[in-house]
């Protein structure tokens, strides 16, 4: 280990302050650490939100109102056509997508990027 440099002269200063960056260096390792909590909850609400399409997809085969295009025996409704208004579900859905992205814009704008 390398003394450390004493005095007050610029140059001695100079030397202290590279003493103490040789001393962080040493010691500084990169290191990274997997939050397992949060990849966890992103992979539920990814699931939430798979299961929950599959769930409106199979109501929606059965369900026939009087604005389908094609009556529920020759069209099978594996393909939604967007024939006509958009329903609520969709709306729904629209309306709290933005909500949040507009949540999350004004806080990281805020706040800063938050991890």
């Amino acid at each position: 280990m390398d003394p450390v440099p004493t005095g007050h002269t610029s140059a001695i200063t100079q030397e202290y302050f590279q003493h103490l960056y040789q001393q962080y260096f040493a010691q500084a390792t990169q290191t990274y650490y997997i939050h397992w909590d949060i990849l966890a909850g992103v992979f539920f609400w990814i699931a939430m939100l798979a299961l929950l399409l599959f769930w409106y997809s199979r109501w929606q085969r059965t369900t026939q109102t009087s604005e389908e295009p094609y009556p529920l025996e020759s069209y099978n409704g594996f393909i939604q056509e967007g024939n006509g208004r958009v329903g609520p579900f969709l709306t729904a859905f629209f309306v709290i997508m933005f909500t949040w992205l507009a949540i999350v814009t004004i806080m990281s704008l805020t706040q800063g990027q938050i991890y």
